[in-house]
């Protein structure tokens, strides 16, 4: 298999934290692993912060000019060729055999309407919200117009799961396109370690008699974070005896602090970053985070829909029973009632006997527990990089002949 030369554009990258950017890090690290010239080019500011923590990433990285992701709503013909500009430019620098965009807007749609012009294949990754998006988070009518108009322009799109790849044939993607690829899980990080759980929960506080709850997400509408918050407040005055914690760790959660003024003792919110690592690849997710799965006893999620959660699988991997919502992109992950429990969303009151429910049965939470770790075991790095890798042969072999 010959060596590749490939552009990730990326509309957000780190140093900024989430499961796109950690993912997308960890796909070009093990993609340059197996031989690849992979190049992330993301916004200016994030490039040269990145540069600044002076880690060695097996990776290069280029600056994308900034602010022409948001001229696409206000000049959209102006903001398509100002991209074609620099796109091309890049691609005269680089000579990429292919390129992979980040999401499906905004670099999805700006990379498919390039490759119309360019004819350099493109890959289009979808995240979810961008296809099985809920008009109560927001969702523009401009961006539903880029995606049906310009996505089927792509080569391939990825759908991280079957109900995605509904999603974006129904926004006109021909199905023979679209590419069944889920997120990854490095599950040897997160074997049990008795010593950083123990060490770890002294630090939380957190006594032996007392159950964890561990929520990872960032504080925004889709997660739903008011309805976990309410649901743990209805754990605690439920008067079954049952001493629980919660820890909300995630961006932008600190502010929800007054909303648990009342509850102090027993909520934790934490927001973790990338870790100064210095002259090394930095280990993504944060070991930080990988310590925090290994302290908790049960992992919760309230999200109105998800992609596809790497914090799902990580705590799957990490052996925790599941609590979350039944909607897409977590029902295709957790089998109800094997490796967790699935209740209707927006329901404080469900959510919450959920959570007593798995609280109160020591045996329901190992057999729960047995069952995540067993179901993470199916979305292996080496498993999810080699379709990509496949996929990306495919593109350049019809393009250049094999």
């Amino acid at each position: 298999m010959r060596s590749l030369r490939v552009g990730i554009l990326a509309p957000t990258f780190l140093p900024k934290f989430s499961g796109a950017e950690v993912f997308h890090h960890n796909l070009a690290v093990r993609l340059s692993e197996r031989g690849h010239a992979v190049t992330v080019v993301a916004p200016k500011r994030q490039v040269r912060a990145l540069q600044e923590q002076r880690w060695k990433l097996p990776y290069g990285l280029e600056s994308y000019p900034e602010n022409r992701w948001s001229w696409i709503k206000r000049h959209q013909r102006f903001a398509f060729w100002a991209n074609r500009c620099a796109l091309s430019a890049l691609q005269r620098k680089y000579k990429f055999d292919l390129w992979h965009a980040f999401v499906l807007y905004p670099t999805g749609v700006v990379l498919a309407d390039w490759r119309s012009h360019s004819g350099v294949p493109c890959v289009v990754r979808a995240v979810g919200d961008d296809v099985t998006g809920l008009p109560s988070l927001g969702h523009k009518p401009h961006v539903g117009e880029a995606i049906r108009t310009k996505l089927p322009l792509a080569d391939a799109v990825v759908a991280l799961s079957g109900e995605m790849a509904e999603g974006i044939a129904n926004a006109g993607v021909a199905k023979e396109k679209i590419h069944i690829i889920p997120n990854a899980v490095d599950a040897e990080r997160f074997r049990a370690n008795p010593e950083v759980r123990a060490a770890v929960r002294a630090e939380l506080g957190i006594k032996d008699g007392d159950l964890l709850f561990l929520c990872v997400a960032r504080n925004h509408p889709q997660k739903d974070l008011p309805t976990l918050l309410q649901a743990f407040r209805l754990l605690v005055s439920s008067g079954r005896g049952i001493n629980a914690r919660l820890l909300v760790v995630g961006r932008g959660v600190d502010s929800l602090g007054a909303d648990v003024a009342d509850l102090a003792e027993k909520v934790h919110l934490l927001e973790i970053g990338p870790e100064p690592v210095r002259e090394s690849v930095p280990p993504m997710p944060p070991q930080r985070l990988v310590d925090l799965y290994c302290a908790a006893d049960c992992f919760v999620l309230s999200s109105l829909l998800e992609g596809f959660s790497s914090a799902l699988v990580e705590a799957m991997a990490s052996g925790l029973p599941v609590v979350a919502t039944d909607v897409p992109g977590i029902r295709g992950v957790v089998k109800d009632e094997k490796e967790g429990v699935l209740v209707s969303p927006e329901s404080p009151r469900l959510l919450a006997d959920a959570m007593l429910l798995v609280a109160g049965a020591p045996a329901l939470r190992a057999s729960l527990s047995s069952g995540a770790r067993a179901a993470a075991a199916r979305y292996s790095w080496s498993a999810v990089v080699g379709d990509y890798e496949r996929l990306y042969v495919d593109m350049a072999a019809a393009r250049f002949g094999p």
